[in-house]
Parts: structure tokens; C-alpha cells; sequence
């Protein structure tokens, strides 16, 4: 650890090792920040110590100024030991050296604490490849993964990374396209949706061939944990995404025919950001906006003033509460509510923000989510009672954390209560994860750049699993018991804890409420359906636009080789595109040149070129969208260029969106 250098003659302090300068002061700001940060919160206000940013500053401030005590007294006890030793008093000098040495020590103890709690990372309990439970949606376990690499930063990387220059919005529309078509299997976005909405209805509410009707509300949860005020001051990135919401909110209202005023996003505890809200609603004025402090700020950070808009403030609904499966463990059994916003509304949606939970669940994704939809009668009275910590306890699942002990395998978890709820997780229509700036993932495609990735699925539990195998195989989650809540819920109507899941307290238990299963290996992250091996989880990617989820080679699949050293081939715009759209390419030599348009089942639909001679250039084709028919279907379809040079044959393609 870095300490100060001390003069052997004065014993004074003379300088720092040079080479960990930069470590030693960033620890100092941090230490006096968080020490700052305490006292002007804390003090004036004792009930802020339970705060979730004082559970973070409290620790750093303690072991600030542990390590600051102790390292100036280890220093004052160095000096007078060397006293005595010159004045050859040897064995209580050699007393006071070992004093000095278990006081500084202990004063770094924290420091140390935290460095051996990052080296041990989350090992599962079960092995590779062995589902449990019971796969959900119209196809079974399937969690779609589309990856864009021209989504952040292809124009700028200055100012903040919400901005259209930084995060294209054109790639975030094609990238929401691009999950739901691949997660239903069907090409057409707007039958897509109908799809979700017809099989939801019928597993959920038992109504045969109904799809979605006007007047039927979508309540989407959003995490707005780090959005505390209206402004973004900084450009901190686990924040919702707005070219991403928006993205959403036009496939809802233009694709699946939901009128703005059904859509309400919602956080029970904290804002929904000016850099989402605005974003969407210069174009969708009548999405509502519901969340945890619109209209009451008293003791609160400030908002926009007196003004918020269509922003409004959650309301409880004492008629719909949950009862939890472990009522000693959990207080306010029965009396816990859930808002308005969600037992009025027939569909919900879950968007993750996917991150380790170092300070104590492990993960937090969809599930965890929910904490943001809790009304606690009792417990806490601040953030108006919309707060979850009376449930941290049951979700603790990281060795040495300093909120609770670490729950074994196999025991009650109030995430599967959340989870199974008929209001909440039973209402869940579409599980979607936006992975947009983190850079967690260092392996292919992501290479330690932005993640750039959407994730959705109909399986609550398996979109989970897949989410926490991504983190995992990082080193990201921390050792614990992070996926005890996935094994609980998967075997929800027999789970390992013995726990009887029932949250609506009407003698009618959970079933399973998805499948769970950890993946192969980081590299090729298959699991059991992609395997063919089994039952659980299937995943889909969608890479750098090319589609890979067809069992048989279509004939746009990729070809390896130095690809991008020989040609370009550029996106087509407009996309989405509704009557016709210009495909760029630039050849560096004279090649010749087929272009192909394909469905996703692999078929030639049209051909803009066929083996034709092109010298070195830049070229455009367009297509107005008819196939070798003359018809017109819209959906996704994939442009296909195969480039034939002396240097061998070289293929690449893009996917396309075409709406009505």
C-alpha cells in the first residue's frame, strides 16, 4: 500500500513513492469527499444515514479517516521509537515499532478488505448446461441479444453520450426493430408485436386471438436510481437511454397501434431525466410520466420547479399489496402497495439496466428493477415511504457486504415475490435490457468497447440468467449466491428454499416463472436450445447487423477474412424506410459487384446487381422495397454484397427495416 516516507533522522514526512502518486491522492479526494459529503448530509439530518448514497459514502469516510488516525499516529509512534533507540532504550523502541506497525496495519485494513473482495468472483452451484424450470414465450427460453457496433460514437466523443452525435438514433430504431423480430421469428415488426400480445393475452388472461386494444395501459418500469435530478450534470452512463426509449415508444405506437396516452414510464422513487423526457416527448406528447416526487419535494433533491409537465406523482394503491413468502424475515407483510400505475394497467414492461450489485444483491437487471414500485407503510419515511430496503436483507448475496450477511443457496428470496406477482412480474409482457455504454465486456464483439446492445425477452427468469452469465464471465459479480433468486423462481412451485411463494395471498402458489441455466463457455454462449441438448434457454444474436439465430447457414451468413481492408459497405438510408432507400458502397479496386436483398428465411426478394463490373469508387443503389414480384412486405430484410477481387471473394451485409 502507499505510505508516506518518513526521514529516519526527524522522522518527519517527506514526500510519497512516485510511482503511486496518482492511487494516493485519488484515495485522498475520495476520502475527503465522502467525509464531506456525510457531514453535510448526515448531520443536519440524523435519518440520512440509511440513505443508499450514505451506505456507499459511509464506508469510504470511515476508512478514510481510520487509515488517516492511524497512519498519523504509526507516524508520531515511528518517530519516538527511533528516539529511544537512539538513546539506546532497545527494547521499548522495538515495543513501539511493533505498535506503530499494528496500528498502520489496521488502518489500511479497509483498503485491503476491499481489494480481496474484488478478487473473488461469482462461481454458480450448478454446472453448465443444466436447466430448471419452465421456458416461457411463443418461443420457449428465448432471449434475443442484438449488438451494434455503429450505435455510440461513430460521429463525436465529446459532450454528453446521450447526444444524437454520440448514441445515433437511427441505429438505436433499427437495433429495437431488430429484437422483436428476432425474438417472435416474425419479420413484419407490426405482426411481431401483435404476436406478444395475442399469446400474452391467452397465457395471462386466458382470452383466445385478442391482441391489443386501445385503452389498454402499458406501464413500463424504467431505473431511474442514478437520474436524482432533472438535469444530468454529469455524463455518468447507468442511466436509461433515450434514443432507446424512443426507439420503444414509436415501435409501440407506430408497429403494435398503442395510443401515446396508454404508454405511462415509471419510477416510484426517483426522476424520469430531462434527456429522456425531452427526447420523447417532442414527438409523443400524450405518453404520461409517472414517478416518486413529481409534485411533493419537501426534504427531497430539487426538481424543474413549479412546472413539471406531464410528469405526475405515483399514488399508492392500497388495495393491491403483496405478501411475502417469508413474513419474519420481511416487514409489513401484506401492507406493502404497489402504485396506481400498475394495478391499472393490463400489460407492464421491465427495462434493465444491467450492473453488478457489489454492496449486496449481486445483480441488478429487470428483477431488481422492481425495488422502484414498493410503498412501505412503516419502515422508512423518507422518499415518501417508496423504498425497498425493508427487502434488502432477503437479497443479500454478496460475501462481505455491510448490509446484511450473505443468504446460503436454496434460501427465500423476496425477488421471486416481485417476480411472481400477479400485478407486477405477472403482468410482464416484454423483459428488455439496454446495455448501451457499459464497458464491462471485454471479449468478442465488444472488445472492451461500448457495449452497444439491446436484450429482450418473454422469460423473466432466463433473460436473467443471461444477463448474469455476461457479467460473470467479466469477473464483475462478486462471490456470493447471485443467482439463488433465478433457481428460486425457476422452481417457483417447488422451490429449494421450501418456501411457499404465494405474494397474493390466495392459496394459489407460483408456478415456475421461467428457466434458468448458465451458459458453456464466454466464448461461444450457447445454451441448451442452441446445443439441442435440452429444454432451457435459447440465445439469439444479432451481431454488427448480420443475424445468426437460423439453424441452417442462410445465404447472407458472413465470410471470414480481412473484410473491411477491401470494401465498404455502408448503411442504407433512410432506416426504417417506408418507400425506398439508398444503399451506399465503396469499392478500393475494380471488383465485380452482386447485391442481393433477402428475407430472414434466407430468400433472394430482389437483386440490385448481379456480377457487375465496378471500377474503384463510391457507389449507391437504391430499392423501393418491391420484391421479384412487384409486392411489398414490409419488415426486415438483409443486404447482401459479395465483392469479387483478385484477392479471393469477400461478403457483407446489413440488416434493413421497412414500415408501412
Amino acid at each position: 500500500m502507499t505510505q508516506f516516507t518518513v526521514c529516519p533522522k526527524t522522522g518527519r514526512i517527506t514526500g510519497l513513492d512516485t510511482v503511486k502518486k496518482k492511487a494516493f491522492w485519488l484515495w485522498i479526494i475520495l476520502g475527503i469527499a465522502a467525509v464531506v459529503w456525510v457531514v453535510i448530509r448526515v448531520v443536519p439530518k440524523p435519518s440520512r444515514a440509511t440513505y443508499p448514497c450514505q451506505k456507499v459514502a459511509q464506508p469510504i469516510a470511515a476508512g478514510f479517516l481510520t487509515w488517516l488516525i492511524g497512519l498519523t499516529a504509526s507516524t508520531m509512534i515511528v518517530k519516538r521509537a527511533r528516539q529511544l533507540v537512539h538513546n539506546r532504550r532497545y527494547m521499548t523502541g522495538l515495543a513501539m515499532f511493533v505498535v506503530a506497525i499494528l496500528i498502520g496495519s489496521f488502518s489500511l485494513m479497509s483498503d485491503t478488505r476491499a481489494e480481496a473482495k474484488k478478487a473473488k468472483t461469482f462461481t454458480p452451484t450448478d454446472a453448465a448446461n443444466t436447466p430448471v424450470g419452465t421456458a416461457k414465450g411463443i418461443n420457449p427460453g428465448r432471449v434475443a441479444w442484438v449488438y451494434n457496433n455503429k450505435l455510440c460514437d461513430q460521429q463525436s466523443t465529446s459532450g454528453f453520450w446521450w447526444d444524437d452525435k454520440r448514441t445515433d438514433p437511427e441505429v438505436a430504431q433499427l437495433m429495437m426493430a431488430q429484437a422483436i423480430v428476432n425474438l417472435t421469428g416474425i419479420t413484419n415488426p407490426d405482426k411481431a408485436w401483435d404476436s406478444l400480445f395475442r399469446y400474452f393475452n391467452k397465457e395471462r388472461y386466458g382470452e383466445e386471438n385478442r391482441g391489443y386494444q386501445a385503452g389498454d395501459k402499458i406501464a413500463i418500469k424504467v431505473n431511474n436510481i442514478f437520474s436524482r435530478t432533472y438535469a444530468w450534470p454529469t455524463s455518468q452512463d447507468n442511466r436509461p437511454c433515450p434514443q432507446t426509449m424512443y426507439a420503444l415508444v414509436w415501435q409501440l405506437v407506430n408497429m403494435a397501434g398503442v395510443p401515446e396516452e396508454d404508454i405511462t414510464f415509471y419510477d416510484c422513487i426517483f426522476y424520469h431525466g430531462d434527456p429522456v423526457y425531452d427526447y420523447v416527448y417532442k414527438d409523443f406528447p400524450g405518453v404520461r410520466w409517472a414517478e416518486g416526487d413529481a409534485t411533493d419535494r419537501s426534504g427531497y433533491e430539487d426538481g424543474p420547479g413549479d412546472d413539471p409537465g406531464t410528469r405526475e406523482k405515483v399514488v399508492r394503491d392500497p388495495e393491491c399489496v403483496i405478501h411475502f413468502g417469508d413474513p419474519e424475515l420481511i416487514p409489513g407483510s401484506g401492507e406493502v402497495c404497489l402504485p396506481t400505475v400498475v394495478s391499472e394497467a393490463k400489460y407492464v414492461m421491465s427495462i434493465g439496466l444491467p450492473r453488478p450489485h457489489s454492496e449486496l444483491a449481486g445483480i441488478t437487471c429487470c428483477a431488481k428493477n422492481f425495488f422502484g414500485s414498493v410503498w412501505h407503510p412503516t419502515v422508512y419515511d423518507y422518499y415518501h415511504h417508496w423504498q425497498p430496503m425493508f427487502m434488502h436483507e432477503s437479497v443479500s448475496a454478496v460475501e462481505g457486504n455491510s448490509v446484511a450477511p450473505v443468504r446460503a443457496m436454496g434460501t427465500y428470496n423476496a425477488l421471486v415475490d416481485l417476480m411472481g406477482h400477479e400485478d407486477l412480474g405477472g403482468k410482464t409482457i416484454l423483459c428488455l435490457v439496454e446495455c448501451i455504454r457499459y464497458k464491462y465486456w471485454s471479449v468478442e464483439p465488444f472488445n472492451g468497447g461500448c457495449a452497444s446492445s439491446i436484450f429482450m425477452s418473454q422469460d423473466f427468469v432466463a433473460i436473467e440468467s443471461v444477463m448474469l452469465d455476461f457479467l460473470r464471465s467479466e469477473g464483475a459479480i462478486l462471490a456470493g449466491t447471485a443467482d439463488n433468486y433465478l433457481h428460486e423462481a425457476a422452481q417457483a412451485d417447488n422451490p429449494p428454499s421450501g418456501i411457499v411463494y404465494d405474494p397474493e395471498n390466495d392459496g394459489s402458489p407460483l408456478k415456475s416463472l421461467g428457466v434458468h441455466e448458465h451458459w458453456n463457455n464466454s466464448t461461444d454462449r450457447q445454451y441448451t436450445r442452441n446445443l439441442g441438448t435440452g429444454e432451457g434457454i435459447e440465445l439469439v444474436d444479432v451481431i454488427n447487423d448480420t443475424t445468426h439465430y437460423k439453424a441452417s447457414t442462410p445465404a447472407f451468413s458472413p465470410v471470414s477474412g480481412r473484410m473491411q481492408e477491401n470494401f465498404i459497405l455502408g448503411g442504407n438510408y433512410p432506416n426504417p424506410f417506408r418507400t425506398s432507400t439508398t444503399i451506399r458502397y465503396t469499392l478500393p479496386v475494380e471488383a465485380t459487384v452482386s447485391v442481393n436483398i433477402y428475407n430472414l428465411n434466407g430468400q433472394v426478394v430482389a437483386t440490385l446487381a448481379s456480377n457487375q463490373h465496378m471500377p474503384a469508387g463510391s457507389f449507391e443503389l437504391d430499392w423501393n422495397g418491391n420484391d421479384r414480384y412487384n409486392q411489398r412486405n414490409p419488415g426486415v430484410y438483409v443486404c447482401s454484397m459479395e465483392v469479387k477481387t483478385e484477392k479471393g471473394t469477400f461478403r457483407k451485409s446489413k440488416q434493413m427495416l421497412m414500415v408501412e
